[in-house]
């Protein structure tokens, strides 16, 4: 004989079996869930991390190594702030004393050579602050007004740094020359050989890099030889 506890165990076991599918009827039931599970579900929702919610947000982008290889391309030639130049034009030269130069544009007449007195039009360019320019002849004509003047000087007097004594060796009326000098034919740290800048923050940028023996001290100069005096003959 069942007790009371059997019959009602018994009775909620009946009524959960009549919701399961039995193999001989088709098609099976569908079970209804007892409203607290659904409840459960509510008031604990299942968790995403925040890395798996970013992942799912923010798209993964590849960059190819020919890619990568061309944007560091542009950023090294933009970063020099120098100006450009074509395939065409003509490769550098080197001296024995390590300075580098190439004729912009061809003068004519006599070539300038040592003791000769020359006046040029120049701009200097700081290659280690890339490419800033510490002095131009034609800074001060372009804040007083006028012509520039050029900046004159007697080659292998030791007036000038030996880096512009060597550049304009060769040079004629008219030309244009650009140069790599390297920090033996620069500015000393005292900075006495010229030419030096008018522009008080022009030569504390010069200053920083000449006396900071951390830096590399090279220079760019665009010099076009306007006046040439030849030395006299003894």
């Amino acid at each position: 004989m069942l007790t009371s506890a059997h019959q009602s165990s018994r009775a909620r076991v009946g009524r959960w079996s009549q919701l399961l599918p039995d193999s001989r009827e088709e098609p099976p039931r569908t079970a209804m869930l007892p409203v607290i599970l659904v409840f459960a579900s509510l008031m604990h929702p299942p968790t995403i991390s925040r890395r798996g919610l970013l992942a799912a947000a923010v798209p993964v982008v590849s960059v190819s190594p020919a890619l990568a290889a061309a944007d560091r391309s542009t950023f090294d030639s933009v970063s020099t702030q120098t100006p450009q130049t074509s395939a065409s034009d003509a490769q550098f030269k080197e001296l024995p004393s390590g300075l580098k130069y190439k004729d912009v544009t061809q003068g004519t007449g006599a070539s300038v050579a040592a003791g000769d007195e020359v006046a040029v039009q120049f701009t200097g360019r700081l290659l280690n602050l890339n490419g800033k320019k510490f002095m131009s002849t034609k800074d001060k004509a372009a804040e007083q007004g006028g012509l520039p003047e050029p900046y004159t000087f007697v080659v292998g007097s030791g007036a000038a740094i030996p880096g512009l004594e060597q550049l304009v060796v060769g040079m004629s009326k008219g030309g244009v020359r650009r140069g790599v000098i390297p920090p033996s034919l620069g500015y000393d740290s005292d900075m006495k050989l010229g030419p030096t800048p008018d522009n008080v923050q022009d030569l504390q940028a010069l200053s920083s890099v000449v006396k900071n023996p951390n830096r590399d001290a090279s220079l760019l100069m665009d010099v076009k030889l306007e006046r040439l005096k030849p030395a006299r003959a003894s």
